[in-house]
């Protein structure tokens, strides 16, 4: 089995991140960067059928300066048997389907059976790679991944659907798995640590994976800004006076946010697809073409 796995350098989650209304980018200079957690956990778990099956042939691409390739060289000490790195002029500021563009190039240039990312990034959060990078692919994508056992053409995946409850289910391979976890990676061996610092990191520019700069800069899915996310706030019932404090303001604060709700969508998938998109719009989610759109 061949596994790619995706990497990204993220700033520092502990610090204040400098970015709002006016401004479409993170900020990075001058800031400590780390590997993105979800990413060390993607890593760590296909580090765990390469043990029990000598078979199992794992790549590490990441798109990013030579700054990136202190993550690259832990991935080779740890187990992994290539390296690769993504760069070229003016990358500073990719959005997720130009970054889906470029590592679908790349796997379809390596071959994979199955490539696991990261759900989301800590710095902009879109959890877009995944799932844009599998529609590039035509493969299927499963996202909130908690761990994976590999079998002979699928793999059994256990899916994090949230308050605390986890889906077993099967996929055909080739496949996307988005992975979420805390991303604590083993310390590597000295030995594997010194000769990775000698390893060879293959470079790839856009063309030699034969995309042109305007073909790279044609964007249907850019991100305008980046706002915080917010609760949306309803009119507060009147408060009963004969209650004590600590009770008037827990209704207050139960009166004051709104409770999620959840839908289910039914069809087959350009149907589904349609409903979204309808509801995308009714939330402003997104907006109609000729009106300011707003990434959240």
């Amino acid at each position: 089995m061949k596994i790619i796995v995706c990497l990204k350098e993220v700033i520092d989650p502990t610090l204040n991140l400098d970015f709002g209304l006016r401004h479409g980018v993170v900020f990075r200079e001058g800031l400590p960067l780390m590997l993105n957690p979800n990413d060390a956990a993607a890593l760590a778990m296909a580090l765990d059928p390469k043990e029990a099956d000598g078979t199992v042939e794992i790549t590490a691409i990441s798109i990013g300066g030579e700054g990136v390739e202190s993550y690259l060289r832990n991935a080779l000490a740890l187990g992994a048997d290539k390296a690769v790195r993504i760069w070229g002029d003016d990358f500073e500021n990719l959005s997720p389907y130009q970054k889906a563009k470029l590592l679908s190039k790349a796997i379809s240039l390596y071959g994979a059976d199955l490539v696991l990312t990261g759900v989301k990034s800590l710095d902009t959060g879109s959890g877009q790679v995944g799932p844009l990078l599998a529609g590039r692919l035509g493969w299927p994508c499963v996202t909130d991944v908690m761990a994976i056992e590999a079998e002979e053409n699928s793999v059994t995946l256990l899916k994090d659907i949230g308050r605390g409850e986890r889906e077993k289910l099967s996929c055909p391979l080739p496949a996307v798995a988005a992975v979420k976890g805390e991303g604590k990676l083993p310390y590597a061996p000295l030995d594997k640590y010194i000769e990775s610092k000698s390893s060879e990191i293959t470079l790839l520019s856009p063309t030699d994976l034969s995309i042109t700069p305007d073909e790279l800069k044609k964007d249907p899915a850019g991100v305008t800004r980046l706002t915080y996310p917010r609760p949306s706030p309803v009119k507060a019932p009147p408060l009963d006076s004969s209650l004590p404090a600590f009770y008037r303001i827990l209704q207050l604060l139960e009166g004051g946010i709104t409770k999620r709700k959840g839908q289910m969508l039914e069809g087959n998938s350009d149907e589904v697809a349609e409903k979204l998109y309808q509801l995308f719009l009714e939330e402003g989610v997104v907006k109609r073409a000729g009106q300011n759109q707003a990434g959240r």
